[in-house]
């Protein structure tokens, strides 16, 4: 796995469609972000009162499971891309408020609901903010989620952002079981990475 975040946090060479980058400001304009509009914008439900499919997962594919965050911003790489291949569920990029941490103590410290993969004094700094760094993941009967989690306590709120994403292991053909290539996932976590980099805080 540590390859994986490896791969999100580079600059990898891949062609991508052509892209216009938006921008998202929260409510209250907390923070802004940007993101390609090659995305898919979880927030914005379909039918009223459906999530659109690429962000629908047996897992909280919009947080880290077992954080019991409030999810403020959520975006997925377009499951359709890889409708050929039953492995692929979906992979987001997300930020959320962790309500129950009221304190920088208990926001580093992550939650106890997490099935964590690995953790440490290790800390990222995205624009010039230090997020505490973990890896957390969940696993089910035919599948799984897991990705990097980043932490931190800013103005009297936590923040949650990470990545996650979800795979399928019930599919029974061979032809659409398959795991992604290199070239594959480097595809899905170049913008999510990009998403996340361009985290700022406004207030």
């Amino acid at each position: 796995m540590k390859i994986v975040i490896a791969l999100w946090l580079c600059g990898l060479p891949i062609i991508l469609p052509a892209q216009i980058q938006k921008t998202f400001t929260s409510p209250e304009a907390l923070f802004r972000l940007h993101y390609s509009d090659f995305l898919v914008n979880c927030m914005s439900r379909t039918g009223g009162s459906s999530y659109p499919d690429s962000c629908q997962s047996q897992g909280a594919v919009c947080s880290a499971p077992g954080s019991d965050g409030i999810t403020m911003a959520c975006f997925a790489f377009p499951r359709e891309r890889f409708r050929d291949n039953d492995q692929f569920v979906a992979a987001t990029v997300f930020v959320a408020e962790i309500k129950s941490a009221r304190n920088q103590k208990t926001c580093l410290k992550g939650s106890q609901n997490w099935f964590v993969i690995s953790s440490g004094p290790k800390t990222t700094t995205i624009n010039h903010v230090a997020f505490r760094e973990f890896e957390v993941g969940d696993n089910w009967a035919g599948g799984g989620q897991s990705g990097p989690v980043y932490r931190t306590f800013h103005n009297g709120l936590c923040y949650e952002l990470g990545i996650q994403e979800v795979i399928s292991r019930a599919a029974y053909d061979p032809e659409r079981d398959k795991p992604l290539t290199p070239e594959d996932r480097a595809e899905v976590q170049k913008p999510l990475a990009q998403v996340l980099n361009s985290f700022v805080f406004l207030k």
